[in-house]
């Protein structure tokens, strides 16, 4: 562990230590421990620094633990698991993963991130995740036969993430399609896939997951849409550890049942969870913008939308609610 990851495990209590403690533990001058204490800033995390008192988090985190997780895990879970990485810092979990498309262990493989530096979500967006605020989380699968529709294995790892969440005690989430986590109208995470299909017929799929944990509020002010979390939610402080086994498992269930039956496998099950559901909204899409009523989805996860009385099929967009619906 390198002395900046030693700094932030040692601060991740939330309580106070002094610059002569944290020089001696990590083997540095005070004056360095404070140039490293002003350097996590950069990654998002609010630090007080007190005369006397000596410096701490603002709030404390929860270090994500390969070895927790996979304690947490079922011996089936653990079993079928080719491999679990946690980094303090990626460019992205799914970058990261996608460069190892070519390795014999990238199927049923994650890579965890404290903190991405170029986190994305759809559409380019960026993902705004302080450090130890959330889950930042890749999973790769190799399918055999390419799936019939990825919008459909998008809605389908919703499913998965949804079941995960009511693991942990949470019952009023829903989705958006196609790839949100929302919960009380406002996005709880969200879903990025990224694939590579080969000629014989088999693809490579790079599953990316985003949930907000404990994300601080003037990070909340900058995102562009009505945000939440986990902790709010739940007014506890929940354990990442506990709900990144979770999202394995349920990850490991469904890509399982998805391989044998598809998406009839959740259908039924993601109808539950759709929030948007005879509402009226904007389908943005790169040319145009369309108005009308969204009617659900159909056996291959499109999007069915009434427009002009007229029911449309989309496979892409992004859903904008009108006020008031």
């Amino acid at each position: 562990m390198d002395k900046q990851q030693t700094l932030i495990s040692r601060l991740a209590d939330g309580a106070f230590h002094s610059g002569e403690s944290l020089a001696k533990e990590m083997g540095i001058s005070r004056a360095a421990v404070w140039k490293r204490v002003k350097s996590l800033t950069k990654y998002g995390l609010d630090i007080y620094s007190v005369h006397g008192k000596g410096h701490r988090l603002s709030r404390p985190i929860e270090i994500l633990s390969a070895e927790k997780i996979i304690a947490g895990l079922s011996s089936s879970a653990a079993a079928k698991l080719n491999g679990l990485q946690v980094h303090p810092i990626l460019d992205s979990t799914n970058q990261y993963l996608y460069r190892q498309l070519n390795e014999d262990n990238f199927h049923a493989r994650v890579v965890l991130a404290e903190f991405q530096e170029q986190g994305k979500g759809r559409r380019g967006n960026d993902w705004l995740s302080p450090y130890g605020s959330g889950i930042c989380m890749s999973f790769g699968w190799h399918f055999q036969s390419t799936p019939a529709s990825y919008t459909a294995l998008s809605l389908a790892t919703g499913v998965a993430v949804c079941r995960s969440l009511q693991r942990l005690g949470i019952s009023n989430v829903g989705l958006k399609w196609p790839n949100d986590i929302i919960s009380e109208g406002k996005k709880l995470g969200g879903i990025l896939l990224e694939s590579r299909s080969e000629t014989a017929g088999c693809s490579d799929v790079v599953i990316g997951i985003g949930i907000n944990v404990d994300i601080p509020e003037e990070t909340k002010n900058v995102i562009s849409q009505s945000v939440t979390d986990i902790n709010n939610l739940t007014q506890a402080t929940q354990t990442r550890n506990a709900l990144v086994a979770f999202l394995i498992e349920e990850l490991l269930i469904m890509l399982d049942d998805y391989q044998g039956h598809g998406f009839a496998s959740c259908i039924d099950e993601w109808r539950k969870f759709d929030q948007l559901k005879d509402r009226e909204a904007d389908l943005i899409l790169p040319n145009e913008t369309l108005c009308g009523k969204i009617m659900g989805i159909d056996e291959n996860g499109l999007l069915l939308m009434s427009i002009n009385g007229e029911t449309k099929k989309f496979s892409g967009g992004e859903l904008s609610l009108r006020a008031n619906t």
